[in-house]
């Protein structure tokens, strides 16, 4: 709903048509109403066009992302693993791991609405499936991991966002068998 076109413009034009007869207190509490509507529409611009530059910062700003893509696009496009206990492989898992991360914050960031979604979307969307798509294995991984010693950490919950963002963004022919 447009609050300009749907309910302040025709709001105007009637009491315009009945300026002559209103009092000097109907006038006064008429115009508090519409500076009023005005602060909110203008507030509610502001917010969304905050939002727009914040998401924006946080996506140009990560260099471990950066650095995590360049280690891990050649296993995505070959779609396959390092062999696990090689110095390969844990330069793999920190790449990945840096990769999932950025898009876990994010995809935790759309759900609570803090960065535009949209926006995130047309530039991510995907890097972000394919990303999901490649690691889905590697996140069910950690997440059957148990926690060692004194530690009670619930993995179980580990990059849930960023499967519910991939899940509500994948098109059904990117879905893998």
């Amino acid at each position: 709903m447009d609050i300009l076109y749907d309910l302040i413009l025709p709001g105007v034009a009637t009491i315009k048509s009945y300026a002559d007869s209103l009092s000097s207190q109907e006038a006064i509490l008429v115009s508090a109403i519409l500076a009023t509507l005005g602060w909110t529409q203008s507030n509610r611009l502001t917010r969304k066009l905050n939002r727009k530059q914040h998401t924006m910062s946080v996506m140009l700003k990560d260099e471990n992302l950066q650095k995590g893509l360049t280690i891990v696009r050649p296993y995505v496009k070959e779609g396959r693993y390092p062999l696990p206990g090689t110095k390969e492989h844990d330069c793999w898992q920190t790449g990945l791991r840096a990769c999932l991360n950025y898009y876990e914050f994010l995809c935790v960031g759309i759900l609570r609405k803090d960065f535009d979604e949209k926006l995130i979307r047309m530039t991510e969307r995907y890097t972000l499936v394919t990303l999901h798509q490649y690691a889905s294995n590697y996140i069910t991984h950690l997440r059957e991991l148990r926690p060692q010693g004194d530690k009670s950490s619930d993995r179980s919950q580990i990059y849930m966002a960023l499967e519910k963002i991939a899940k509500r963004w994948e098109k059904p022919w990117m879905r893998l068998p």
